[in-house]
C-alpha cells in the first residue's frame, strides 16, 4: 500500500509540474506582440516601416476655406498639409453658384503639393479643417474616432494600400461644414491623391536600408543612374 501511495504521488507531481510547463509556453507565446496591420483606408493609416507619402490637392467645391491635414491617433498631434487660400477660383456669387465654389491647385492653393513622414507602427488619420467667412464651422476626420466627437465618415477612399503604387489613392472629402445653404454629401469639397508609384530611393543613396523606409510620390519621376 505504502509502495502504491509513492507511485500515485509521484505521477500526481508529474502531472503538476507539466501542467505548470505547459502553461509557461503558452504565457511565453501570449506576450509575443502581434504584427502590426497596414493600413490605408477609413480604418485607420499605419505602416510597418517609416514611409514618406506625396500629396496632390486636385479640386475643391463648396464655399468654406479648408485645410487637409495629418493627425497622430497616439498624441492627437495635427500637422496641416495643403490649405486653400481662397474658398474658390472665382469670387464672382454667379460664376461660384455655377460652379459650386471650384477651386483649382495653384489657384485656390497655391501649393498643391505635400509629403508626409509616417513613422513605423503609429496610428494615424487624415483631418479636414473648414472656415467660413473667418468663423470655424467644423473639423472632420477619415476615420470614425469617437474620442474626438467623430463617428460618422466624412471621408471616402479611392483605392487603399495598394493603389498608393498604381495611380493613387483619392481621399475625397465632405466637409460637413454648418454654415452651408444645404447639406449635400457629395464627398466632393476637398479631393486629394495621395501616392501614385512608388518612389526611387531618395537621390538614389540612402543611409538606411532600402526597405527600412519607403517613399510614395504622387508624379511620376524616372530614376538616374
Amino acid at each position: 500500500m505504502q509502495l502504491k501511495k509513492h507511485k500515485l504521488l509521484g505521477a500526481i507531481r508529474q502531472m503538476a509540474i507539466a501542467s505548470i510547463y505547459a502553461g509557461g509556453l503558452i504565457a511565453a507565446h501570449s506576450v509575443i506582440p502581434v504584427q502590426a496591420q497596414e493600413n490605408f483606408d477609413d480604418a485607420g493609416i499605419q505602416f510597418d516601416v517609416d514611409t514618406v507619402v506625396e500629396f496632390e490637392f486636385a479640386e475643391s467645391h463648396g464655399a468654406d476655406l479648408s485645410t487637409f491635414g495629418v493627425i497622430n491617433l497616439d498624441t492627437q498631434e495635427k500637422t496641416p498639409l495643403i490649405a486653400e487660400v481662397k474658398p474658390s477660383d472665382s469670387e464672382d456669387p454667379v460664376v461660384n453658384k455655377q460652379s459650386d465654389f471650384l477651386g483649382t491647385p495653384g489657384n485656390a492653393v497655391p501649393q498643391p503639393l505635400a509629403e508626409f513622414n509616417f513613422k513605423a507602427k503609429t496610428r494615424y488619420a487624415f483631418y479636414l479643417e473648414s472656415s467660413y467667412k473667418g468663423k470655424p464651422v467644423g473639423i472632420v476626420y477619415s476615420a470614425t474616432l469617437p474620442n474626438l466627437g467623430n463617428n460618422s465618415l466624412q471621408a471616402r477612399f479611392d483605392g487603399n494600400l495598394s493603389a498608393l503604387t498604381s495611380g493613387g489613392s483619392v481621399i475625397r472629402w465632405n466637409d460637413n461644414g454648418t454654415l452651408k445653404v444645404r447639406e449635400d454629401r457629395d464627398f466632393n469639397d476637398f479631393v486629394v491623391r495621395a501616392g501614385g508609384h512608388k518612389a526611387c530611393p531618395f537621390g538614389n543613396v540612402s543611409s538606411k536600408p532600402q526597405d527600412e523606409k519607403v517613399s510614395y510620390q504622387a508624379k511620376s519621376l524616372s530614376c538616374q543612374n
